[in-house]
């Protein structure tokens, strides 16, 4: 049997417009992971798309994963809006 799925809502981050948007996975929501996960991914019950979760590091407990230009279309969103969001790590 395979994880839980991990569900949370979040916003669309971006530092700089030439850098991929992401998403920033709070440490409450990846249990003790220290590493980083292949995941499925659903933001706003879109479509599936795989993505690595990785730790933010930098002394930080919280992890992240980038948003491609397409997966934000498919969901219908852009940097700042406020999104659900789905994680079903992989076995």
């Amino acid at each position: 049997m395979g994880e839980p799925e991990i569900r949370f809502s979040a916003k669309i981050l971006r530092k700089q417009t030439d850098l991929p948007r992401y998403i920033i996975v709070k440490a409450e929501h990846v249990g003790a992971r220290s590493k980083a996960f292949q995941a499925s991914v659903r933001i706003n019950n879109s479509p599936a798309f795989k993505r690595m979760i990785r730790p933010w590091g930098k002394g930080s407990d919280a992890f992240f994963f980038n948003l491609t230009q397409p997966h934000c279309k498919k969901a219908g969103v852009e940097t700042g809006d406020a999104c659900d969001v789905s994680i079903e790590p992989n076995s």
